[in-house]
């Protein structure tokens, strides 16, 4: 499949509950939680900022959690990247489901705001569409 440029309207980052993926969605968040989800089939980056510093203990807890996600400090001040590995039919309900975490850790994570994502697929996946996401939430107004 060539790169291409992922679409900035609405309907190409649905997931498939209606929520703005690049949003998260609880949702998609727990459906992947499910034993019956499969194994991981997507790898997500995403870059997010709060308006107040996450604990380091937060930070410590998410590598803790058992879905293989965690969140990591770059060297900028309140700008966090936060990793993980989900069963997804496409990238984008992938993106949906690991910023549902987010969501789903609202006492921890009080206000997000994502500027980047990045969905691919693991070597033993077989999504069902080939909609792959990687861009910038600002190139939107494009």
């Amino acid at each position: 499949m060539t790169e291409r440029s992922m679409p900035h309207d609405f309907a190409s980052w649905a997931c498939p509950h209606g929520q703005d993926a690049r949003q998260g969605c609880a949702a998609c968040y727990a459906e992947s939680a499910d034993p019956g989800a499969g194994p991981p089939g997507w790898e997500v980056t995403a870059w997010f900022t709060t308006e107040q510093p996450l604990p380091i203990r937060t930070l410590q807890d998410v590598h803790h959690h058992g879905r293989q996600f965690s969140i990591d400090q770059p060297s900028a001040p309140l700008v966090y990247l936060l990793t993980g590995r989900t069963p997804a039919r496409d990238s984008v309900q992938a993106v949906a489901s690991v910023l549902g975490f987010l969501l789903h850790e609202r006492y921890t994570v009080d206000g997000f705001t994502v500027t980047e994502t990045r969905a691919t697929p693991l070597p033993a996946a077989e999504p069902g569409t080939d909609r792959r996401t990687d861009a910038w939430i600002s190139d939107r107004s494009r």
